[in-house]
């Protein structure tokens, strides 16, 4: 039986994939948020190679949706659960790096909103995780 807890962390983090997921493709269109991304080293639009980056970003979020949503039985069927299980942990520790990441930015608007999006994120995961 799933958790209560791990259900609110599992639609908060659901949402904050989706926001992040958004966000990306805005970068990846060309849109002028480069301040707020990869290390703020772009004042506004991205180069190609980070646009290309976003995209492979979107892909990796809407990935970590389906293991959250098959990890909680949202959806059913995941043909291998330990799989499942790692790549849960796979993210939660990936979102816990890219909190120190972006709490060492030097773009402040990257730091302001990116490190606690990426820290909620991350600690949603190890509760889904921890099936707490």
């Amino acid at each position: 039986m799933v958790m209560v807890l791990s259900t609110l962390a599992a639609g908060v983090a659901i949402v904050i994939f989706a926001g992040l997921s958004i966000f990306q493709l805005l970068l990846a269109l060309g849109k002028p948020y480069g301040k707020m991304a990869y290390g703020g080293r772009q004042e506004a639009v991205l180069p190609t190679n980070y646009r290309i980056m976003s995209g492979v970003a979107i892909i990796i979020f809407i990935l970590a949706m389906v293991f959250v949503a098959f990890k909680l039985e949202w959806l059913t069927g995941f043909p291998i659960p330990d799989l499942m299980n790692l790549a849960i942990w796979f993210f939660a520790f990936y979102l816990a790096l890219n909190t120190l990441t972006n709490v060492t930015s030097r773009s402040r608007q990257e730091k302001m909103y990116m490190t606690p999006i990426s820290l909620i994120a991350s600690l949603c995961l190890f509760i889904i995780a921890l099936g707490l």
